[in-house]
């Protein structure tokens, strides 16, 4: 179809779909997806639509800003929007970009997990595995019958990617190994990030950024967690009672541990022990 937007130059394309009810119900889907080679007055400006929009950039560069972020994106990187808020866009440099508006399935959830840890600009070594996936989306939403299946796999591979730290690149990537053994070992005392944070030889601040980036969750969550893990190994595996298990697993008393436990887990430490594995 012909593209009257400005700066959009042949040989782009673009495609609508129509997703089934199943699609909408069970899976991602995309609405809308095309390939753009652009010059530098493509630009786009939106106050709201009820979808998201990836964006691969292949070659040149392109902006993107919204009321809470602002970043430029040059080849083998990655924009995800939500374009549920006022939105622009556009080419900064001549350039090509493959893209698909998508929604559905977890679509909420993966976008604020993703734009928590890192903003709207994605880049490294997942951002670019991620083009033959976008490729895939658009050869999937060309079809007529499109195959609804494989779309959502694709989405779901670049969302994913996205949501995996780069590939090491260095000794630094260790930074947070002392602490993450020294948990291992002392989940059961209490622990400060302060003495965390000394043992990677980093300060506080530091650890809690690096942390986050690295395991997509907090020095904090991650002991609650490995705690509760803990507890339900030996829930299963021994006969100590439920507070006892409390303090051998490093929780101040028994009722911080059964309401930690439940929340978790939507059973009681106890309703959990009965359960037949």
């Amino acid at each position: 179809m012909k593209i009257l937007d400005k700066g959009v130059i042949a040989p782009s394309f673009m495609d609508f779909q129509l997703p089934t009810d199943f699609a909408k119900k069970a899976l991602y889907y995309t609405v809308q997806s095309g390939h753009f080679y652009c010059t530098d007055q493509y630009a786009v400006e939106r106050d709201s639509i009820s979808q998201y929009l990836l964006l691969y950039v292949c070659s040149g560069s392109f902006y993107a800003e919204t009321p809470t972020d602002s970043v430029i994106a040059g080849a083998d990187e990655i924009i995800l929007l939500d374009c549920c808020h006022h939105h622009r866009y556009g080419c900064k440099t001549a350039g090509d970009f493959l893209w698909f508006h998508y929604n559905g399935n977890s679509s909420d959830a993966y976008y604020t997990q993703l734009h928590d840890k890192t903003g709207i600009l994605y880049n490294g070594s997942q951002a670019a595995m991620s083009r033959p996936w976008f490729q895939n989306v658009l050869a999937q939403g060309k079809r007529m019958p499109a195959n609804e299946s494989l779309i959502s796999l694709n989405i779901d591979r670049i969302l994913t990617g996205l949501t995996m730290p780069s590939q090491p690149t260095g000794p630094s990537n260790q930074v947070l190994d002392p602490a993450l053994s020294y948990i291992s070992q002392n989940y059961d005392h209490p622990l400060s990030l302060e003495e965390l944070a000394a043992l990677c030889s980093i300060s506080t601040s530091h650890f809690i950024r690096i942390f986050k980036r690295q395991l997509n969750c907090t020095p904090h969550e991650y002991v609650l967690l490995y705690r509760i893990r803990q507890s339900k190994n030996l829930l299963i595996s021994s006969s100590y009672t439920v507070e006892e298990i409390a303090e051998k697993c490093g929780f101040n008393s028994p009722s911080h541990f059964a309401r930690a436990f439940k929340k978790i887990n939507a059973l009681t430490p106890t309703e959990f022990r009965s359960v037949q594995f």
